[in-house]
């Protein structure tokens, strides 16, 4: 009983906590234009659509989802020759618990990767993404200290809580660099800072002027190894910081390559670490083009108790495809495991 109010004190003080920082995927590589801008265009193809949903919390209270679509596109290939310019959009959603505290962001990006040599092996990108951020929260519904009457909440009682703009939407700029090179045939690496909140919005149900969205920082590495004949390795690597908050998710992909053709069958599994929160298993299919994947966390945090050790779970799909280019073949960027 403790552990659980505990969870729902948690809750009630965090939709303003939580205002703070952003989402987050484990398969952080499945939502390239959520993780850097200038991931736009990086892809095999010509063009790429992705979907994530992500579903977590559900053992200790209402679950809390995420979800993200995006599509992006090379462009001007037959001028650009080795070079790439891509754009694309993507939309993201989270609702929080049963929906009291609900987001919807919507974003357009850009991106340019200039060849650093003439056999296109090597790239530095950078991309920017704009957009549209609505979040609204259902106050009437929450629980708060002042509501505490008699060992239970009372919703009848005044919360005495100055909520003035129980919805609120804001503008919103990202940036990113990229740099991707192919080392040889064997060994692939890609890394890449991105930051989020250029121009920090205001962001408050509060008449608070101060109240605003920090910068959020990424850093992400990775690697694409030809172990042997059919089987590669991706161990990857991100890093993000956000008013205080950070997290650390390193770990690696096993993929297998089948039917070596126009259309490969690819099988992968995975393992990664969230840092002081969670332990995380990947699998992967991929054929015709398609990829899905699902990751599962085994949860190492506090709340461990409370959930028994579940976590969440995420599920994705990507599609890349191809439209026929006059000028030649397209340059082949360096992805990120099952990107």
């Amino acid at each position: 009983m403790k552990i659980h109010l505990r969870l729902l004190l948690l809750a009630v003080f965090g939709y303003q906590v939580a205002l703070a920082q952003d989402i987050h995927f484990s398969m952080f590589y499945a939502s390239p234009l959520n993780l850097n801008p200038a991931l736009t265009g990086v892809n095999e193809g010509t063009y790429r659509v992705a979907g994530i949903y992500r579903n977590q919390w559900r053992s200790i209270s209402t679950a809390f989802n995420t979800y993200s679509a995006s599509f992006d596109i090379k462009l001007l290939q037959t001028k650009l020759k080795n070079d790439v310019f891509g754009v694309g959009g993507m939309f993201v959603g989270d609702r929080s618990g049963d929906g009291k505290l609900t987001m919807n962001s919507g974003m357009v990006s850009a991106a340019f990767h200039k060849s650093l040599d003439k056999g296109a092996k090597h790239f530095i990108g950078l991309g920017i993404q704009l957009g549209y951020t609505q979040k609204s929260l259902k106050y009437q519904q929450l629980a708060f200290p002042s509501q505490f009457n008699n060992g239970d909440f009372d919703l009848s009682i005044s919360n005495g809580e100055n909520i003035a703009r129980p919805n609120i939407g804001y503008f919103d700029m990202q940036a990113g660099i990229l740099h991707q090179s192919m080392i040889n045939d064997v060994v692939g690496i890609m890394t890449g800072l991105s930051v989020y909140h250029l121009v920090p919005p205001r962001e408050s149900f509060f008449n608070d002027k101060a109240t605003k969205l920090a910068m959020r920082y990424t850093v992400h590495h990775g690697y694409r190894i030809k172990a042997m004949k059919n089987f590669y390795i991706t161990p990857n690597f991100i890093f993000q910081y956000q008013n205080k908050a950070q997290e650390i998710n390193f770990g690696t992909a096993f993929e297998y390559h089948m039917n070596a053709g126009k259309s490969p069958l690819v099988a992968s599994i995975g393992g990664w670490y969230r840092l002081k929160d969670a332990a995380i298993l990947t699998l992967g299919l991929e054929y015709y083009r398609v990829k899905a994947l699902f990751a599962y966390d085994i949860n190492a945090s506090t709340l461990r108790p409370a959930t028994n050790g579940r976590g969440g779970f995420e599920i994705a799909l990507i599609y890349t495809g191809f439209l026929k280019n006059k000028g030649g073949a397209y340059p082949i960027l360096v992805p990120c495991p099952m990107m």
